[in-house]
C-alpha cells in the first residue's frame, strides 16, 4: 500500500508541475504586487483598488523616458487613491490626478 501511495503522489506531483511553473512570479509581477499591497491596505472602493492595480502595473512596465507623464499620473493615483472609501471619491481623485498630470 505504501508503494501505491508513492506512485499516486509522484503522478500527482508530475501533473501539478506545469501548473506550479505557470505561477512563477517575474520581478515585474512582484514589484506590482508590492505596490498594490502597500496602497490598498485601507481602501474600500473597488474602483480605487482597480485603478491602483492598473497604476502599479503601468509604473512597473512603462519605464522609458517617454512615459514620464504617465508615471507622474500613476504615482498620483497610487498615493491619493490609497484609503479611498467610495467609488465616488475614487472618480474625483482620478479626475484630479488627470488634471494635475495631463497625458497630452
Amino acid at each position: 500500500m505504501a508503494i501505491k501511495f508513492r506512485v499516486v503522489a509522484a503522478v500527482a506531483g508530475f501533473a501539478l508541475g506545469p501548473a506550479l511553473a505557470a505561477h512563477a512570479q517575474t520581478p515585474q509581477m512582484q514589484q506590482t504586487a508590492q505596490c498594490v499591497l502597500s496602497a490598498t491596505r485601507d481602501t474600500r472602493s473597488r474602483l480605487a483598488v482597480r485603478l491602483i492595480r492598473q497604476a502599479c502595473n503601468d509604473s512597473v512596465v512603462n519605464t522609458g523616458a517617454m512615459f514620464e507623464r504617465q508615471r507622474a499620473y500613476d504615482q498620483c493615483l497610487v498615493q491619493q487613491l490609497s484609503g479611498a472609501q467610495s467609488d465616488a471619491a475614487a472618480v474625483q481623485i482620478q479626475s484630479a490626478c488627470r488634471t494635475a498630470f495631463p497625458l497630452f
